[in-house]
């Protein structure tokens, strides 16, 4: 009886440990830059949605599509305080032709960024949101082939945003990762399609989203519970 109680006991622990093991959430990026960034360029503090830095894509055929996280690579620029806030909001798009699609005036979510940057001057630093920082973005579902917008604008301050220059006019979709049947349309500035910083550099801007996933317990734990089982059983049957 007693070796039948250890037995349970052990089962016990090693299947909670393995389920533990194989159900470790994963980022996955439905949109993200492929290039490290080599410069910024500062958020406007207007307080219009067409005053902004953003991006344009199409969403994959599978939808609805909720984002799970936000990640944003900024820089201080000569800021100090260490206190910072921006708008991000969800846009429809003017349309889903690649280097051509700004926001359009439908705003689907917008949320107010508040976070704290290192207090030292013309620092890059990385912002990771998630569905705490921006509740109204994480609740919106986008529908499947869809084209939507992703922007910022009003800061606080004068804040970087970080971007890749040197990039071909016409080839800046193809330095966006993308996953899911996610497509890139166009980044832009002041809602002006096909952002350039000057006549040799079209820019990708360090935005990137996507989902957050759960995966299901792996075959090797399923595996090993179920020898776990087999052994118990056996010596069960040896002791009766």
């Amino acid at each position: 009886m007693a070796s039948r109680i250890r037995h349970i006991a052990l089962l016990t622990m090693v299947t909670t440990f393995l389920m533990s093991r194989g159900v470790i959430a994963a980022d996955i990026a439905w949109f993200e830059p492929s290039l490290a960034s080599n410069s910024n360029a500062t958020i406007f503090t207007t307080d219009t949605y067409t005053s902004n830095f953003g991006v344009a894509f199409l969403t994959g055929g599978s939808g609805p599509f909720t984002m799970d996280w936000v990640n944003l690579g900024l820089n201080t620029s000569s800021q100090t305080s260490g206190a910072g806030s921006f708008k991000l909001a969800l846009h429809s798009a003017t349309n889903s032709t690649a280097y051509s699609a700004v926001a359009g005036t439908t705003e689907y979510a917008m949320d107010v960024v508040n976070f704290t940057a290192p207090t030292s001057t013309n620092t890059n630093f990385t912002l990771n949101l998630t569905s705490a920082d921006i509740p109204n973005i994480t609740n919106f579902a986008m529908a499947a082939n869809s084209a939507y917008t992703l922007v910022i604008y009003r800061g606080n301050v004068a804040w970087g945003l970080q971007r890749t220059t040197g990039i071909a006019n016409g080839t800046t979709n193809n330095f966006y990762n993308v996953s899911d049947g996610f497509q890139a349309l166009d980044t832009f500035r002041n809602n002006t399609a096909n952002y350039t910083n000057n006549t040799n550099s079209y820019p990708t801007l360090a935005i990137s989203f996507g989902q957050t996933v759960v995966p299901e317990p792996s075959t090797w734990a399923l595996g090993a519970i179920g020898t776990i089982v087999c052994v118990a059983l056996r010596k069960r049957r040896k002791v009766a």
